[in-house]
């Protein structure tokens, strides 16, 4: 099941629009309707019994969010996974992507099915990189007409999208009147990808970097990837810095336990530029690896 909360569109409907009814929204910027503030969207944050709350008529797997009429962010719920990643659907004239699957095979299933509801233009699935709760949602897409599907791991991803000189340059992806940028950000694993696309104005960073615990298991390679990342959006215009998850709380420092699975008091979702030219000047200034507090998130080496 899937939750949809569109307080700001309420007449203008993405399913199964034509090509050129999406041409038309994206040469208008995409700003069909007032675009929704993330920083006060309630997200589904688990519940306090997970086992009652799946039995409830209520339970939805993902919780759907429309920014604009043709960008939409779902999340899973915290009691179908702890993890509770955001996955991100961008839509063009011609066809669709999306990044991630979820940490659930059965959430797979009823992210397709919302998907399709959504829109029924050949879909690229593609991921912010390539740990289990990103794409255990893949099987549902693999085979689907009208479906791609993207690898995992360095090669795959360099080979799908055609990079020349990874991770040092950027590829594009063309949706149709919206062409969306890729930047190899590798350190947490070796295939991560920054994404920007200039209709929402977002920069996805994946588990590179989000509230809560940024895993680094390449040193180097991360230093250099925020590195490249702060250089990279500066001629951008950039409304949300968004990542995969939220682990921290409200409260500056202050992370929720690892598999949580209730989070009432959590941060919201966006970051800004500043939090990337926050975390490159840390890292700069580190000579070795250290965990480090930064308020709305924590630099975490892990061996």
């Amino acid at each position: 099941m899937i939750h949809t909360i569109n307080n700001k569109l309420q007449s203008l409907s993405v399913a199964r629009c034509s090509s050129l009814a999406f041409t038309l929204l994206l040469l208008q910027g995409g700003h069909a309707q007032a675009d929704t503030d993330l920083t006060s969207v309630s997200w589904i944050h688990g519940a306090q019994n997970c086992e009652t709350a799946r039995t409830e008529p209520g339970y939805v797997q993902w919780q759907e969010v429309r920014y604009q009429s043709n960008t939409i962010i779902f999340r899973q719920n915290k009691c179908s996974n702890y993890e509770a990643p955001f996955v991100y659907l961008f839509i063009g004239a011609q066809r669709s992507l999306l990044i991630d699957t979820g940490a659930t095979e059965e959430g797979g299933a009823s992210l397709l099915a919302a998907i399709r509801e959504i829109t029924d233009l050949p879909l690229i699935v593609a991921h912010s990189h390539g740990h289990g709760d990103h794409i255990k949602g893949d099987g549902a897409f693999s085979g689907q007409e009208g479906t791609s599907l993207v690898g995992v791991g360095a090669d795959a991803v360099q080979s799908f999208f055609g990079f020349d000189n990874w991770p040092q340059e950027q590829a594009e992806l063309e949706l149709g009147g919206r062409t969306i940028s890729l930047l190899p950000t590798p350190g947490h694993t070796d295939d991560d990808l920054a994404y920007y696309d200039p209709v929402s104005q977002f920069v996805v960073t994946g588990d590179t970097l989000y509230p809560g615990r940024l895993y680094v298991r390449n040193w180097s390679a991360y230093r250099a990837s925020i590195a490249r990342l702060n250089a990279w959006i500066q001629e951008k215009s950039v409304s949300y810095v968004l990542g995969t998850h939220i682990e921290m709380t409200a409260d500056a420092n202050v992370d929720y336990p690892i598999r949580t699975t209730y989070q009432p008091d959590e941060r919201s979702l966006p970051l800004a530029p500043s939090d990337i030219l926050k975390l490159h000047e840390t890292l700069m200034s580190l000579e070795e690896p250290e965990r480090t507090y930064l308020g709305s998130f924590v630099i975490w080496p892990v061996n």
